[in-house]
């Protein structure tokens, strides 16, 4: 896997995968300090996007959590299914040695277009990548609620604040 989040932010952009950013790792490319150990991102569930995440992953050595067939997994309507009936929110891809994990949260797909035309573009190199504004990364801590997605709406509004936003 890669040894960064720019590493591997990079190899999915470059694999023509289509997602926004989230998470930990979008409050700090907004400003924020906390560390994370997992990236977050809402990709497009057209079959392509996701074929072409799920491939990705799956070449990188990463695996799913859940013990599904790679063919289960790259069919954009099995996930559609386990959204609906299993009430999934995530998969979650790990490393075998545990030092990457990518969450692919699905449970935001449906509202991918609006994220997109909300979101931050950060511009690292040649590439372009799409942050979750900061008023869509609060909405989502807030309903996740956990003790760190509460700091992290502390420190987002302030940073919303200090921007003037």
């Amino acid at each position: 896997m890669a040894n960064n989040f720019l590493d591997l932010l990079n190899q999915l952009y470059d694999h023509r995968i289509d997602f926004v950013i989230v998470g930990g790792v979008a409050a700090a490319l907004h400003g924020g300090s906390r560390v994370t150990f997992d990236l977050d991102i809402v990709p497009n569930l057209t079959p392509e996007s996701w074929a072409a995440a799920v491939d990705f992953l799956w070449s990188m050595g990463a695996r799913p959590r859940i013990p599904e067939s790679l063919e289960r997994i790259r069919d954009v309507e099995e996930i559609r299914r386990w959204r609906r009936e299993k009430g999934m929110l995530a998969l979650n891809f790990r490393a075998p040695d545990g030092s990457t994990e990518v969450d692919l949260l699905v449970s935001e797909s449906d509202r991918f277009e609006e994220l997109r035309q909300r979101a931050a573009v950060v511009t690292v190199g040649q590439r372009m990548f799409f942050v979750a504004s900061i008023d869509d990364l609060i909405a989502m801590k807030q309903q996740v609620g956990r003790p760190q997605d509460l700091l992290d709406i502390a420190t987002l509004q302030s940073i919303k604040r200090r921007v003037g936003q």
